[in-house]
């Protein structure tokens, strides 16, 4: 409920001038000991929306302190909807739109919320494996998702492999026996990066368990190996013993916040898959054009990792060094394209054995919600046991800490866009903090896929390499483009959320942090040593992009196909919000 509602205010109420911090005209149905500050929204015409929070916020950001409460045109009062029938009455009222309008969501919602009921459920049992002890923990902790998404635990699992609590689920802490498939070393592909083939081979699966010298074994996750079984071609070359099922017969790995890349302990590499099956907004698979672009990615940022830019001194990425997928060697272009996204594998280095599990913590767990809803962060600064009583660190302590986290996040985002024309995207499921004793020490960023290169300065970088054009052009945006991406991932998915986490029961406390972001983002453009115009526009109170997820899913498109809306100021805003503080 408070995804949704995130997203409505973000995306809809805020950009549309329908949000008010008042009280409704009339309030029949409304609690007389509702306390915080009133927030609502005039979906429509015929419809509003009203619920108490903790804090006024230009850009949306707020704790919920009530129920949601619903009202139509003509209902003799007020009422507390369940979610089914809250995501149909936005549909039934969606009297701004005029599209057609994904009548499925209200079922995505729902099996959203149904698995995050079995996670919480089995999260309580399971207090003492907090998710800020190490790094497995945290990838497997992120028990509410992406906070500004309608559907943060929507998966389209095939029907005969619901579970109330499947092995492959990363968030009942689980480890799982990978599936292995045989192929002929005949149709294998394996594209490296300062490896060689016995450095890769080795590391993707069990090659002892390979029938003969002529045949290689390649990892699956388990949904998608009985996905890939299902299909009729490959039941074909199974009959016909091309393809040889061995079965779950693979390494004990843990399954990762994203649920298609596998965490093996002490193992050099983590092991990126596909998987055809929707989570959140997308299916996630491993396209035959992502493949190619991520060893392109890879090269490009080690060489960048090793040249002597000041403005990168504090970069850190997680290498992309490899890929591997089998095709057979007969069948049309599409049919070798199917096998290789079905097959292929990329190779991602395994940080933790560069910094060690202990320091290594996700993001968007670090800042997300236990299951009594408070920030886990705040436990983790204070130095508190995550089983006792929440002590809220002090205000210069919270400061401090968040300070230190700035500097490890901004500069190299910032440096790599305007001084060499890459976007990262910096959102809390890319980013994994690396810390000294609960201090922030360096901030790593992963994920190549989403790395794109801008068309005035990044494609440079291209010189000498030969690509596909589908390649090329999955690997670029135009500036605007680039730019909305970071900003958006960095100060509305990422900041924000850090900010609101750091501020609970403390709300004046936030705009502190925000002056903070402000500083360091001032800073870091002293020392840019280029031309930044968004960031300059930015800084003298230009609006920030948000990412459109609700709309999105509104209206069942991809999610390269998403646009943005823009949000207040937060600076600027905050210098003449007339202040309406209240307590959670």
């Amino acid at each position: 409920m408070h995804a949704l509602l995130n997203c409505i205010i973000k995306e809809v109420a805020i950009p549309r001038n329908t949000l008010g911090y008042r009280w409704p005209a009339r309030r029949e149905g409304l609690s007389e000991r509702l306390h915080g500050t009133p927030l609502l929204i005039e979906w429509s015409s015929t419809l509003a929306l009203f619920v108490m929070v903790d804090r006024r916020s230009v850009i949306g950001s707020h704790y919920y302190l009530s129920e949601v409460h619903l009202r139509e045109a003509g209902a003799s009062g007020w009422h507390a909807p369940a979610l089914a029938e809250l995501i149909a009455a936005l549909l039934a009222h969606c009297q701004w739109h005029d599209g057609t309008l994904n009548q499925e969501l209200c079922d995505q919602v729902v099996q959203s919320q149904d698995v995050m009921t079995s996670i919480v459920a089995h999260a309580v049992g399971q207090s003492r494996l907090h998710p800020l002890t190490d790094y497995r923990r945290s990838e497997q902790g992120l028990w509410f998702g992406h906070p500004n998404h309608p559907t943060p635990k929507a998966r389209k699992w095939p029907r005969h492999l619901l579970q109330d609590r499947p092995d492959y689920a990363p968030e009942f802490g689980a480890t799982t026996t990978l599936h292995q498939f045989s192929f002929p070393v005949a149709g294998l592909s394996m594209q490296a990066n300062r490896l060689s083939a016995l450095e890769v081979l080795p590391h993707v699966a069990d090659q002892g368990q390979a029938e003969n010298d002529d045949r290689v074994v390649l990892s699956m996750h388990p949904v998608q190996a009985d996905l890939f079984r299902q299909d009729a071609r490959v039941a074909r070359l199974i009959g016909e013993g091309v393809i040889g099922d061995l079965g779950p017969s693979g390494w004990q790995a843990a399954p990762t916040a994203s649920m298609r890349t596998w965490y093996l302990e002490d193992h050099p590499w983590f092991l990126k898959g596909s998987l055809n099956v929707r989570i959140t907004n997308c299916v996630r698979k491993n396209a035959w054009y992502e493949l190619e672009s991520t060893l392109v990615i890879d090269r490009i940022l080690h060489r960048l990792a090793h040249s002597q830019d000041d403005a990168l001194e504090a970069l850190c990425v997680a290498q992309e060094p490899a890929t591997v997928h089998w095709a057979p060697t007969w069948g049309d272009e599409d049919e070798r394209r199917w096998f290789r996204e079905q097959t292929g594998m990329i190779l991602r280095e395994n940080f933790c054995r560069r910094f060690s599990p202990e320091r290594c913590l996700l993001s968007g767990t670090l800042f997300a919600r236990d299951a009594q809803l408070a920030p886990m962060v705040l436990s983790f600064i204070a130095g508190t046991p995550a089983e006792g009583p929440l002590v809220l660190p002090s205000e210069g302590r919270v400061r401090e800490w968040f300070q230190a986290y700035l500097h490890t996040l901004v500069a190299p985002v910032m440096g790599l866009f305007f001084r060499h024309g890459i976007v990262m995207e910096p959102h809390l499921q890319n980013c994994v903090l690396i810390h000294d004793d609960g201090m922030p020490c360096r901030m790593l960023l992963r994920d190549f896929e989403g790395v794109k290169l801008t068309h005035d300065k990044g494609v440079d970088w291209l010189a000498g390499e030969s690509l596909h054009p589908r390649v090329r052009a999955s690997m670029t945006y135009d500036r605007e483009q680039g730019w909305h991406r970071i900003a958006y991932c960095l100060l509305v998915n990422h900041v924000a959320e850090a900010i609101l986490a750091l501020s609970w029961q403390r709300p004046v406390l936030g705009d502190v942090l925000w002056q903070d972001t402000q500083d360091e983002l001032h800073r870091v453009r002293r020392a840019l040593g280029t031309s930044a115009p968004e960031l300059d526009a930015l800084l003298a109170g230009g609006e920030l992009p948000c990412k459109t997820n609700f709309t999105l899913r509104l209206m069942a498109k991809a999610d390269r196909q998403a646009r943005y809306v823009s949000l207040p100021n937060p600076w600027q805003a905050t210098e003449v919000l007339d202040r309406e503080v209240a307590y959670g």
